[in-house]
């Protein structure tokens, strides 16, 4: 591929990621079951994504909703109880592992299984 067509690649890659086209989320294998009990989970991202149908592998389509940026564990506390870890401190350390800058941004999801209908 010439280094043109690696850019544009890039670019549409980029380009998809900021509108929602990207149509997959993944999750640790360790919080897909509670995704699939509960039908709904919280999450944090470094990057900022639209509302948009996902496909989450193992579970099927999703709703992703972004609820805003977050800078302090503090405003974390109200959706803890639905990240899929067992504390707000053990949900904050395992963000700070995929994203262990403070300067770096910090988005909070809603993902909600979408219903058969």
């Amino acid at each position: 591929m010439s280094n043109q067509g690696k850019r544009d690649s890039s670019m549409a890659s980029v380009f998809g990621r900021a509108y929602g086209i990207n149509r997959t989320m993944s999750f640790l294998p360790e919080l897909k079951p509670f995704l699939k009990d509960k039908g709904i989970i919280y999450t944090v991202r470094k990057y900022k994504m639209v509302d948009a149908i996902v496909v989450v592998e193992g579970i099927g389509e999703c709703h992703r909703l972004p609820l805003g940026e977050i800078s302090q564990k503090e405003e974390l506390e109200p959706y803890a109880e639905n990240s899929g870890f067992p504390t707000l401190d053990a949900w904050w350390k395992k963000i700070k592992y995929f994203i262990p800058s403070n300067l770096d941004s910090k988005y909070l999801y809603k993902v909600e299984v979408k219903n058969e209908s």
